[in-house]
């Protein structure tokens, strides 16, 4: 199987987009190589241009200098093998039900069906999870969550219900703003921001498995989401500071395990170590101490001041939860 393909190479890719620009008009040679230098090598020019203008590659019309695409339509680019070995990989895992309808999985499976996966299910093993993750095959799931992505997509409003761990059961105006996935958690959820006569009075997580009921509103909101910029206010002044070893496949691992945080990493070559900087928002703190806490030595906290003192009473309320367990035993 060829991992690249030179169909995806610089010059198909500028080539096409030439092909498709002088479908809706005609070019210019200082079109032409205008999009050559935007979108290629600046010395492609010397090569592409003489090509089509020459009519070597046959695949313009020449008028008066001026040039248009001898095809019909807009060129598409083939799927690779890779690809589709990649698509029938997404088909197996259970979450594709969330994006996708029943008709399409099952168009995309007979049209993949002699294509070998790049990975299956069982080539995973999973480690730092909770083993309580949301039920991807449950339908009453499924809806709520294409419920949702729908009315993020066309920014409509929901009534939603949700009921707490505790029972507490609640309901409200909402607009969904970002879904995200939690790794660890195996969990969907989804930012909203809370709708009252026509304002936004808060913003708030919900886990979709907690929904009880959903629909669309007949609520009417004409204000502004901008919800990046909640996300900027509510964020730490002070990031937290890691230093990660090489050990047991530290970088990776925390790489993956803190992707929907912002973050920067560099390398530290008097130590041998990545440190990362890790910003987030307040309201997340706990969780970050708990995630941080679960790669054990690999990780070293080395700032913020206030976020060391969180680990240091963490690890003592630990030792002494494990002294009295000894104890009592």
């Amino acid at each position: 199987m060829e991992l690249f393909s030179e169909v995806y190479s610089c010059y198909y890719t500028v080539v096409n987009k030439i092909l498709n620009e002088a479908i809706k008009k005609e070019l210019s040679k200082k079109d032409i190589n205008e999009i050559i230098d935007e979108n290629a090598f600046k010395e492609s020019a010397l090569y592409i241009l003489p090509k089509l203008i020459s009519g070597e590659w046959n695949l313009l019309n020449n008028s008066n200098d001026k040039y248009t695409s001898k095809l019909s339509s807009n060129v598409r680019l083939p799927i690779t093998t890779i690809e589709k070995a990649w698509l029938k990989s997404l088909l197996l895992d259970n979450r594709i039900g969330l994006f996708l309808s029943q008709q399409a999985i099952t168009t995309l499976k007979e049209y993949l069906k002699d294509v070998t996966p790049i990975f299956n299910e069982e080539d995973f093993y999973y480690y730092d999870t909770f083993s309580d993750g949301d039920d991807y095959r449950n339908e009453e799931y499924v809806k709520n969550f294409r419920i949702i992505l729908d009315a993020l997509k066309d920014k409509k409003l929901l009534e939603i219900s949700i009921e707490s761990k505790k029972g507490r059961r609640t309901t409200g105006i909402y607009i969904p703003c970002k879904i995200e996935y939690s790794s660890k958690d195996d969990k969907f959820r989804v930012y909203v921001a809370r709708i009252q006569h026509n304002k936004i009075v808060t913003y708030a997580t919900i886990n979709v498995s907690r929904i009880t009921n959903i629909q669309l509103s007949s609520a009417c909101f004409s204000g502004e989401i901008n919800f990046e910029e909640h996300i900027e206010k509510n964020k730490c002044k002070e990031p937290v500071v890691i230093e990660i070893s090489k050990e047991r496949n530290a970088l990776e691992r925390c790489m993956l395990n803190f992707a929907s945080y912002e973050k920067r990493t560099e390398y530290d070559e008097t130590t041998d170590k990545y440190i990362c900087y890790i910003y987030y928002n307040k309201k997340d703190e706990t969780e970050l101490l708990i995630r941080i806490l679960s790669f054990g030595p690999v990780i070293r906290v080395l700032g913020s001041a206030s976020f060391l003192d969180l680990v240091k009473e963490r690890v003592k309320r630990q030792s002494e939860l494990l002294n009295e367990n000894v104890v009592s035993t």
